[in-house]
């Protein structure tokens, strides 16, 4: 098969859907289908053309030159209609084109594909609505209006597109509360298994030697929550001075969020070593006892898979689409996002201190990951490209009976 991506985030951007389209990238080349995927440039590139094409990995990589949104610095807005492209498109001849963003990169594949009649597959990642409220300051009210505006707008994007996909039921029943006028179809977000996988104990304790050890990785930004998370974790961290809180990652909020953490007193156990990418990050993740999560707008966020997948159980607020991969009691804990009481910091006890629970909750984290692997999303992806495919013939179909009727008229009235 022959297939297209359109994202407007990509590495070296690092964030989950940047992650995600690499991987189905990877695997659509790894198991001899035909890909090519279309993003922006780098922030701080150069080139000399506005469009750039260049082979990464196994497989084409067009950038083409962007401008960043003032309020959210990891999307970046290129023109609609690219002529380039267009031309890229007929000479590639994709089966089906793979939207990966409602924004301008996405328009493009929409433009493209209504030109050249080709299927138009749709997935839904971020629910950027609630976005609204963590960046601007207008007003509560005035946010309210603009976060509706938003989901209308997305859902109007997902309108165009032959199927539309989430990877979540709890993102895919908002963009048909928004006003999407069609099912959505579940495609589980991918996780490397290979890359993240569980270390042996003696090497976990040479990467991390010392007292418990809790993990975010990530974008600091608004939208993480991170300073109810210091907060959720303190008394924990209190009660083990030998305890350790690593937030891996970079964003807007970083400086803020060290200095939370300073204000605390607790500048000598929450630490932040800045990005780690492929094995080293994968490692240092699995080197840590314990994932957790405060964020209230996660779709199916790819870190807490990776995490699984190390088997590092997690620990995490239950919202928005997390509940439906962290079972309580299985894999993690969730806490109710309005809980007053030191229940997470509880939960983080219970697991330390139960080295039986943990390494049960490490075995049932790394099955959990399983379902997620590369191979079994790539297969359900795949059966979503051929329904995308069928469902664009059967529209053709129609389209042509309804052209047709009104010529045979004359001949029926015979």
């Amino acid at each position: 098969m022959r297939v297209m991506l359109f994202t407007d985030t990509y590495p070296p951007q690092v964030n989950g859907v940047a992650s995600c389209v690499n991987t189905l990238a990877r695997s659509l080349s790894e198991h001899g289908h035909s890909v090519m995927v279309c993003t922006v440039l780098a922030r701080h590139a150069r080139a000399n053309q506005r469009t750039h094409l260049s082979v990464e990995e196994s497989f084409p990589v067009v950038r083409t030159r962007a401008v960043t949104i003032p309020l959210y610095g990891d999307i970046r807005i290129a023109a609609p209609v690219n002529l380039a492209i267009r031309r890229l498109v007929r000479s590639f001849r994709p089966d089906v084109i793979h939207c990966h963003t409602p924004f301008s990169i996405g328009w493009q594949g929409v433009q493209v594909c209504n030109a050249y009649h080709i299927p138009l597959i749709g997935t839904h990642h971020t629910l950027f609505g609630e976005y609204v409220g963590s960046y601007s300051r207008l007003g509560t009210e005035v946010n309210a209006r603009l976060a509706r505006w938003v989901r209308r707008y997305v859902a109007a994007f997902y309108n165009q597109c032959d199927l539309t996909t989430s990877a979540s039921r709890f993102l895919a029943h908002d963009l048909i509360a928004s006003g999407l006028d069609r099912q959505v179809m579940i495609v589980h977000n991918p996780v490397d298994t290979q890359r993240f996988h569980p270390l042996r104990e003696a090497e976990r304790q040479r990467i991390a030697p010392g007292g418990p050890r809790l993990v975010y990785f990530g974008r600091i930004a608004a939208e993480k929550n991170l300073h109810q998370l210091i907060t959720l974790v303190e008394p924990f961290l209190r009660r083990h001075p030998a305890a350790s809180f690593e937030i891996i990652g970079d964003g807007p909020a970083r400086g803020g969020v060290m200095a939370f953490a300073q204000q605390r007193g607790l500048e000598h156990q929450v630490c932040f070593p800045g990005w780690m990418r492929g094995e080293a990050l994968a490692r240092r993740v699995a080197s840590a006892d314990i994932c957790v999560s405060a964020s209230l707008t996660e779709n199916q966020p790819v870190s807490l898979l990776e995490s699984f997948a190390c088997g590092v159980p997690v620990v995490a607020l239950a919202a928005a689409g997390v509940p439906e991969i962290v079972v309580d009691g299985f894999n993690g804990y969730l806490i109710a996002p309005g809980d007053t009481s030191d229940r997470f910091a509880e939960r983080l006890e219970s697991l330390t201190s139960h080295p039986a629970l943990l390494r049960r909750m490490r075995a049932n984290a790394r099955a959990t990951a399983a379902q997620y692997s590369r191979e079994a999303c790539l297969e359900t992806t795949l059966a979503a490209y051929r329904e995308t495919i069928a469902e664009a013939a059967h529209q053709r179909e129609q389209r042509s009976a309804r052209w047709m009727l009104p010529a045979a008229l004359p001949h029926l009235l015979d």
